[in-house]
C-alpha cells in the first residue's frame, strides 16, 4: 500500500514544477515575437537604405548635369577650313544653307514634296504655286521674302537667297549661314578662312565666289570685284544647284 500512496503524493507535489532551464510557453512566444519584430526592422532599414541610395545617385547625376550646363554644346562652324562637313552648325539661323538643298528640302525631290518641306522652313510663299519661267535650266520658281526655290520638270533643282547687290527680284537678306558658318555680309577674307583652298573667285557678274563642300557646290555674287581692297568684297548672296540664267534669275 505504501508505494502507491507515495507515487500519488510525488505526482501531486511536482505537478506545477518545470524542470530547471526549460523556457515557459510565454517566454517562447515572447522570443518568437521579438525575432519577428527584429526581422521586420531589418527589412525596413534595407528598404530605406535602397531608397536613400537611389535618391543620392539621382541627385549626384542631376548635380553633375547642371554643373556642366546640360548636354555638351555643339562646336561652332566658324573656324572650319575644310568646308561643310556636317559636324558643326552655324552660329545662328533656323536652318542651314547646304549644297544639296535648304533645311530638309533636297534637290531631286518632287516639286510638291519639296514645297511642303520649304513651307515648313520658310513659311508661306509669295504665290500659291510656282511661277512658270523658261529660264535656261529651270522651268518655274517659287519666291519667299528671303529666298527663291527653282524647279525643273517637277523637281526641286536649286535655290538663291536675297542679295546685297539688289537687282531684279531683290529680296530681304536672310539671317542664315552655311554649315561652315559663312553668312551673307561676311568678307571674302572670312570666306577664305572658313573654306580655304576649296573657295574660288571670278570676275563674272562683277565678282563671284564658289566653293565645293561634301553636300555640294555653294556659290554666289560678291559686292565688288575681287581685285578691289576698298571696299573689301563681301558675300552678297548664296546660291546652290540650278538657278537659271545668271543674269536674269529672279
Amino acid at each position: 500500500m505504501f508505494p502507491a500512496s507515495i507515487d500519488r503524493s510525488e505526482r501531486s507535489t511536482n505537478a506545477g514544477v518545470r524542470p530547471q532551464g526549460v523556457p515557459s510557453i510565454e517566454q517562447e512566444i515572447g522570443s518568437w515575437a521579438e525575432a519577428l519584430f527584429e526581422e521586420a526592422r531589418r527589412r525596413r532599414r534595407r528598404r530605406w537604405l535602397i531608397v536613400l541610395t537611389t535618391l543620392a545617385v539621382i541627385g549626384i547625376a542631376l548635380g553633375l548635369r547642371i554643373s556642366f550646363g546640360g548636354a555638351p554644346p555643339q562646336r561652332s562652324g566658324g573656324r572650319m577650313r575644310s568646308g561643310d562637313s556636317g559636324a558643326s552648325s552655324p552660329a545662328a539661323g533656323h536652318f542651314v544653307l547646304k549644297g544639296n538643298g535648304i533645311g530638309t528640302a533636297r534637290f531631286g525631290q518632287r516639286e510638291s514634296v519639296a514645297i511642303t518641306d520649304l513651307k515648313e522652313e520658310l513659311g508661306r510663299p509669295r504665290s500659291s504655286a510656282p511661277v512658270p519661267s523658261d529660264n535656261c535650266t529651270i522651268d518655274s520658281y517659287l519666291q519667299w521674302s528671303t529666298m527663291t526655290a527653282f524647279f525643273d520638270h517637277q523637281r526641286f533643282v536649286g535655290y538663291a537667297t536675297g542679295s546685297l547687290i539688289g537687282g531684279p527680284g531683290y529680296r530681304e537678306i536672310p539671317d542664315l549661314a552655311t554649315l561652315a558658318g559663312l553668312r551673307i555680309g561676311d568678307t571674302l577674307a572670312d570666306a577664305r578662312r572658313k573654306y580655304g583652298a576649296a573657295l574660288t573667285t571670278s570676275r563674272e557678274q562683277g565678282g563671284a565666289w564658289s566653293t565645293t563642300t561634301p553636300t555640294g557646290t555653294l556659290g554666289g555674287n560678291l559686292t565688288s570685284e575681287v581685285s578691289r581692297s576698298t571696299p573689301q568684297p563681301r558675300i552678297a548672296d548664296v546660291t546652290a544647284g540650278s538657278v537659271g540664267c545668271r543674269a536674269s534669275a529672279p
